[in-house]
């Protein structure tokens, strides 16, 4: 495992700083969360001490992000598989004996991930009850637990679904997995509703017998089998989305939504997201907010955008931009005595019709079909912009 550079790890602190003000959350919560002490993230936060490696891998966990995921170094910052596990818990806690059996479950599988045979890539299991318990934790709101839950159930490598009894938290669970693509192993007991038997999760599910209140059986071998098979998916997954970070998405949508319409209440109301969520997907990795192609839809046609410069990646391999951005600037380059200012301004304007033409097809915006521009296209709308502005001067209007 190779040590981070200094200004991998100032990017990393500022980031966490920066999600911490976003959610609200102060060091005690963190401290918590993390089992890092609160003199050592008091340091950490205020640049007075360099954090360990393995502390900041602990502090990105306790808000529900992988370090890995963050500084997109998926090889080089160690190997463990982390794992997410949903029980029931606001509906246990009611019933003492029922939240005795939910604990023993747990146990039983921190046991089984922890068994020999997975040491040299362990499992890190996390349940929210030894961190967010509705009885032993009350102090977090209800919407930090939903973030800090989110995020580890759109992020970690695999979910732990137990299926002990209608439960609200493990139905979200379940949901937010499949649309993270999230591989699950599920324990069902006979006669689980057929919504949650019809989910689309990749899930491999196993059976138990009894009850929260009779006691739950199920099979240790069933369970390691299908660990192994999380295992061969970690590795399988690891090389295909190593790349995969999808940083300055939120960036790029508070940007666009500040030029475009300048009011966040008013966009979340005509995306149909409450204005929480929006702030979600402005200040989180976007792992955890998780915009559907639907409301990616949505965000195109208020924005007047194409989906994919929303995700970064329109421009960067759009061969008409691609092409036009090359010409103009070798138009800027053999050309002399230009204006910079004008030159800049009618690239920045073609771009901006470009778009708009790609989304509208029918606008009227380009007098001709679409095509990559040559640098006689640049000098002649370079030709027409300053002589447009020398009448302007001329008018006496400057």
């Amino acid at each position: 495992m190779k040590s981070l550079s200094n200004e991998r790890i100032d990017f990393a602190v500022s980031t966490l700083k920066r999600l911490m003000n976003s959610r609200g959350m102060t060091q005690l919560q963190l401290a918590q969360l993390s089992d890092v002490n609160q003199s050592t993230i008091s340091k950490v936060i205020n640049g007075s001490q360099s954090p360990s490696l393995e502390n900041l891998k602990k502090l990105f966990q306790a808000v529900g992000l992988k370090l890995s995921d963050v500084l997109n170094e998926t090889d080089e910052l160690g190997r463990e598989i982390l794992g997410y596990l949903a029980t029931p818990l606001t509906g246990a806690v009611k019933d003492r004996q029922a939240d005795a059996e939910v604990r023993r479950v747990v146990r039983q599988n921190k046991e089984i991930d922890s068994s020999p045979e997975f040491a040299d890539v362990p499992f890190d299991l996390y349940w929210p009850g030894d961190y967010t318990h509705p009885l032993s934790n009350p102090e977090f709101p209800p919407g930090h637990v939903y973030l800090t839950d989110r995020s580890r159930a759109s992020t970690h490598d695999f979910i732990i679904l137990f299926c002990a009894e209608p439960s609200y938290g493990v139905g979200q669970e379940n949901e937010i997995a499949t649309q993270a693509g999230i591989p699950a192993i599920r324990l069902i007991p006979e006669g689980m509703s057929r919504m949650m038997l019809g989910s689309f999760v990749k899930s491999i599910d196993l059976g138990f017998r009894g009850s929260l209140r009779q006691g739950i059986v199920f099979s240790t071998d069933e369970m390691r089998s299908a660990l192994t098979e999380i295992r061969r998916l970690y590795f399988h997954y690891r090389p295909l989305y190593k790349e995969l970070n999808g940083k300055g998405f939120g960036e790029r949508l508070r940007k666009l939504i500040d030029t475009r319409t300048g009011n966040y209440t008013k966009f979340a109301e005509d995306l149909g997201v409450n204005l929480a969520y929006l702030q979600v997907l402005m200040d989180e990795h976007p792992s955890v907010s998780n915009p559907s192609f639907r409301l990616l839809q949505k965000m195109a046609v208020i924005l007047q955008e194409d989906i994919g410069y929303l995700m970064g990646r329109s421009e960067e391999f759009d061969p008409i931009w691609t092409e036009s951005k090359l010409s103009w600037r070798a138009w800027a380059t053999e050309t002399p005595g230009l204006d910079a200012a004008v030159a800049i301004s009618i690239k920045d304007d073609w771009r901006d019709q470009y778009r708009s033409q790609k989304l509208q097809p029918s606008s009227s915006s380009f007098r001709k079909p679409i095509r990559a521009m040559q640098k006689t296209d640049w000098d002649a709308l370079y030709k027409e912009r300053v002589k447009k502005l020398n009448a302007t001067k001329n008018q006496g209007l400057f």
